[in-house]
């Protein structure tokens, strides 16, 4: 094998396949990526048995082969090298590489090792979504997900496509965020999903670093259990979790007796005042005391050996007076993965769920239930 590219891109797109290489694999062809030379293109593919990325750019490809070369070191190599010419050529178990005024010799491991990642041709895509579109449900939903396995079922993403509409739908079963959007045609059949947080999480970075095309495809492959997602010159596979998602609509609260119309900006700031002493509290807990007449909300927190500490904003109130705990831990989360000044807060009672949401955004809808007071 034998090929000639540019730094720039080989950098590129060596940084985004070397994400997903595992760094403690129980295979070590998994510290690897693998390189296949085919009809003039160099495609690239790194996987860590749950999420797989293949990626393909042009070169100038003298002869063709397939190979795999330690990911991390090579791409530290790549991205230290002046932005030139790169030649690549395999001599026998050496992978060199070389570019005007700096060269590596890398060892190299069978490709017959390596675990396959599957890929799609001649398939309608299951739909269409807008890379923006995307980009904003992941923000908004993917930080409310499960971190640990205890419930492997709450580490995912439920997509719901139905017709025009996907819904994503995210939960840790103390918070819940969904993000509904309107796709621009109709999908190609009504599913359920649970799609893994850091899945999504990887294609939200690749958007942002290629960010060429303005809409994602995205293609069920049934007989694995996977997805694909596919973006520009990019693939990125997925596994699908099984199980059921928590049947979550009935929680979703249909009235409030409290609405807050504030700023988003001065609620983080007197949650960082608040969050002085909160964040000594168990469970990072504080007040908020919403007061109607005044058009105030109060945020305190107190700590018996600390002290304690309050602080004050305005809004826009109606309806009753409401005293109601929450964790100033997951507040923050809220609101700092908010991409919009002007945000609603309703509740009903101090054992019900806080739900906040977009002014002008009526698809999204996050809830944050509270603690006792």
């Amino acid at each position: 094998m034998q090929f000639t590219c540019n730094q720039d891109t080989f950098s590129k797109y060596l940084n985004i396949i070397s994400r997903v290489v595992s760094n403690k694999p129980g295979l070590p062809i998994l510290n690897n990526v693998q390189f296949e030379t085919s009809k003039g293109k160099l495609i690239m593919t790194a996987t860590d048995l749950e999420i797989g990325i293949n990626t393909w750019i042009g070169a100038d490809v003298k002869s063709e082969g397939k190979v795999t070369v330690p990911a991390k070191q090579l791409t530290e190599f790549v991205n230290s090298i002046p932005s030139e010419k790169v030649d690549v050529e395999i001599d026998g178990q050496n992978f060199n590489i070389s570019s005007t005024n700096n060269s590596a010799i890398f060892n190299t491991m069978s490709s017959e090792d390596f675990p396959s990642v599957a890929t799609v041709s001649e398939k309608k895509p299951l739909f269409k979504i807008s890379k923006d579109e995307l980009s904003k449900s992941v923000n908004r939903v993917a930080f409310a997900c499960a971190t640990d396995d205890i419930k492997p079922v709450l580490t995912g993403v439920l997509l719901e496509v139905a017709g025009e509409n996907i819904s994503f739908v995210g939960t840790d079963g103390l918070r819940l965020s969904r993000q509904i959007v309107k796709l621009d045609s109709s999908a190609e059949k009504d599913v359920n999903i649970l799609v893994p947080v850091k899945a999504l999480l990887e294609l939200s970075h690749i958007v942002s670093e290629i960010g060429d095309d303005e809409s994602i495809e995205v293609y069920l492959i049934e007989d694995r259990n996977q997805i694909l997602f596919r973006y520009s010159d990019v693939d990125l596979v997925s596994r699908l979790i099984d199980g059921q998602f928590p049947e979550y609509r009935q929680i979703i609260p249909t009235g409030y007796k409290t609405v807050c119309k504030i700023s988003r900006s001065e609620f983080l700031n007197s949650l960082k005042i608040t969050n002085i002493i909160a964040k000594s509290v168990l469970g990072n807990k504080l007040i908020l005391d919403i007061d109607p007449s005044g058009d105030s909300i109060t945020l305190s927190a107190t700590q018996t050996d600390l002290g304690s500490n309050k602080s004050t904003f305005s809004g826009k109130i109606d309806g009753d007076a409401l005293k109601i705990a929450f964790s100033s831990r997951l507040l923050t989360d809220i609101l700092t993965h908010l991409d919009s000044e002007d945000i609603v807060f309703e509740s009903s009672e101090t054992v019900k769920p806080g739900v906040f949401k977009v002014a002008e955004d009526q698809e999204f809808v996050h809830l944050v239930m509270p603690m006792m007071l």
